[in-house]
């Protein structure tokens, strides 16, 4: 059991060590065999002896509102949890594309360049140029997503500029 020594409120909660309600340490005490353990609310209003703690997390609901008049009751640990999710779906956003444009060009110099077809129609409707089509076309929706999703668009950029440079190597004519 512990008491507060400036408003003598007793907490059983042997876990806590500052007052509830002034913010100061708690000393022990004995326990009171006679009595079931309960916590003793002061009366005392006295406004010096108040003080606030600011907890850094409570579990008080938060009403959030929404610009178009819809509102959302979350806690703030909830609020944080999204927020971290958030964060780390940004940074897949902002690598996926880099990856994809990169997987584009290895599929192009390995693939699509050591391949010979008899005819232009062949090599359309080749499983190495479908391939080849639907990682460029991947890679660009991600690029441009990512450009308007994220604030660091360095990794977007370089996926677009490296997914132009493939397509105009492989409309250049080959010596």
């Amino acid at each position: 059991m512990k008491r507060c020594p400036n408003c003598n409120i007793e907490y059983f909660d042997t876990t806590l060590e500052f007052c509830l309600e002034d913010g100061m340490r708690l000393i022990s005490s004995p326990a009171r065999e006679t009595e079931i353990p309960t916590v003793i609310r002061s009366t005392k209003t006295d406004s010096t002896t108040e003080k606030t703690i600011n907890l850094p997390f409570t579990n008080s609901v938060q009403k959030l509102e929404f610009s178009d008049g819809k509102h959302l009751e979350t806690t703030p640990q909830k609020a944080l949890i999204k927020d971290k999710t958030a964060e780390q779906s940004n940074n897949v956003l902002e690598i996926a594309p880099f990856v994809v444009a990169l997987a584009h060009n290895w599929w192009q110099w390995i693939y699509l360049n050591n391949q010979y077809y008899s005819s232009f129609s062949t090599y359309i409707l080749s499983a190495n140029f479908l391939m080849w089509l639907l990682l460029l076309i991947a890679g660009a929706v991600a690029g441009l997503f990512a450009i308007k999703r994220c604030q660091n668009k360095g990794f977007a950029l370089a996926s677009l500029v490296i997914l132009s440079i493939n397509l105009i190597l492989i409309l250049v004519p080959k010596r």
